[in-house]
């Protein structure tokens, strides 16, 4: 659909920094694991990501990243989320097809243990 957001921000990369309403994470000190899920856009993560991940500071955490997408792989949206951030020991990520249940990500989180 080419008047669809993500169409036209493909096609105008100015419209793809997208101001957030917040990237604070309440008591993010706290947390040694964050998972970071986003859709899949043209290949990569969805813009919107971008900003939550150059705004926080991963350090002394493990960043697990997923994605959904109907078609599209994972390809390489989780390790240039990595390399926005800079920082944080971030994993190889995991892609769930529109045909993933419950289960199916339940397991997988237990993996992640």
């Amino acid at each position: 659909d080419p008047d669809s957001r993500v169409s036209k921000e493909h096609d105008d990369e100015s419209l793809r920094d997208v101001k957030l309403k917040t990237t604070d994470v309440s008591d993010w000190s706290s947390y040694t694991t964050v998972y970071i899920g986003y859709p899949i856009w043209w290949g990569e993560a969805a813009w919107p990501v971008n900003a939550f991940v150059r705004a926080n500071d991963f350090s002394g955490k493990t960043v697990i990243p997923f994605c959904t997408s109907a078609s599209s792989l994972l390809g390489s949206s989780a390790s240039n989320l990595a390399k926005l951030a800079t920082t944080g020991d971030w994993k190889e990520g995991q892609r769930f097809s529109s045909l993933a249940n419950t289960q199916t990500v339940e397991d997988w989180i237990k993996q992640q243990s």
